[in-house]
């Protein structure tokens, strides 16, 4: 064996037996999709869950079930915000990946993935918004459709929005024409207090508004998180909150538009339910969220029916 020979080998040895965690087929898990569906294969999100539980400062406890539900992404944003990785939405990105590299010890055995094609879905190429409906549980379906040559022509002047209590959907217009349609969650009938323990009317009010502000990365001056020698002491409703003086982390609401003056508006978030759940803001997906508040301006119509 030749000098050059044996110093390749070495080099692969070396490399093989200090490698990192492999987290390459993590990044961006979840986070680009329009309608937030997880596309992962099963055993990639087992090795997300099996990692996060490696962390025993955190306590996770994830059932290894390679769901990607609401635990596993209340696990992540924990894990987000616990080393502040910022901002901690609850989605896999490079950043989180270099985190978990750091953190999670080398003896932890995770699933082996195949190199052979992913099962990830692929979207199918989008036809009519007519089709869609035909094709689509519209109260029941996460799916989103676009009309992307229409969504190149929106603008603040020839857009409007609709939003349909009794589907939970969302509509953007463009020149009198569906150029979107996604799953949206809006206010609540019935919404439990967790501080006062008062169950409260929280429906969404129909009628026509108009959109007041835009903000891109808001903080909510009413909800959020108090904290208290870094450790959480309260969550909710601040103008409820009754104890020692702590620090206050307003919850994030990204793309905020506002519709009323008492405070409610569009908002992206990671929990788009499909039946209603918020405090009277509607809630959209992030991507979703993007491309209408790109497209709307201050002025754009809104109409919520029911």
């Amino acid at each position: 064996m030749n000098i050059s020979k044996l110093l390749l080998v070495t080099l692969l040895l070396f490399s093989g037996l200090n490698a990192k965690h492999s987290f390459k087929t993590y990044d961006d898990i979840c986070e680009k999709q329009d309608d937030q569906e997880c596309l992962n294969d099963l055993s990639e999100v087992k090795n997300l869950q099996l990692a996060l539980n490696a962390d025993k400062s955190l306590n996770l406890n994830l059932a290894i079930d390679g769901k990607w539900g609401d635990n596993t992404k209340d696990a992540l944003q924990k894990f987000q915000e616990h080393y502040s990785v910022l901002p901690a939405e609850g989605y896999f990105g490079s950043k989180t990946k270099r985190r978990l590299d750091k953190v999670v010890p080398k003896d932890v055995k995770f699933i082996k993935i195949s190199k052979k094609k992913k099962s990830l879905k692929k979207r199918a190429k989008q036809g009519s918004y007519a089709a869609f409906k035909r094709s689509t549980n519209l109260k029941r379906s996460f799916k989103v459709f676009k009309d992307n040559a229409l969504l190149c022509k929106a603008n603040p002047r020839n857009t409007k929005i609709k939003v349909d209590i009794s589907e939970q959907r969302i509509r953007l217009y463009v020149n009198g024409k569906v150029a979107l349609c996604s799953p949206c969650t809006t206010g609540a009938k019935r919404k439990l207090e967790p501080n006062t323990r008062i169950i409260r009317d929280k429906r969404t009010p129909k009628g026509t508004f108009k959109i007041t502000e835009k903000i891109s990365d808001k903080r909510s001056s009413i909800f959020g998180k108090y904290y208290r020698n870094g450790k959480l002491v309260y969550k909710g409703d601040r103008r409820k909150y009754r104890g020692p003086k702590a620090k206050y982390v307003g919850a994030s609401l990204k793309n905020w538009m506002r519709l009323t003056s008492s405070g409610i508006g569009l908002h992206a978030s990671k929990y788009v339910k499909r039946y209603p759940g918020t405090n009277g803001c509607i809630r959209l997906p992030f991507k979703v969220a993007d491309t209408i508040f790109a497209k709307v301006g201050t002025g754009t119509k809104v109409s919520i029916v029911n």
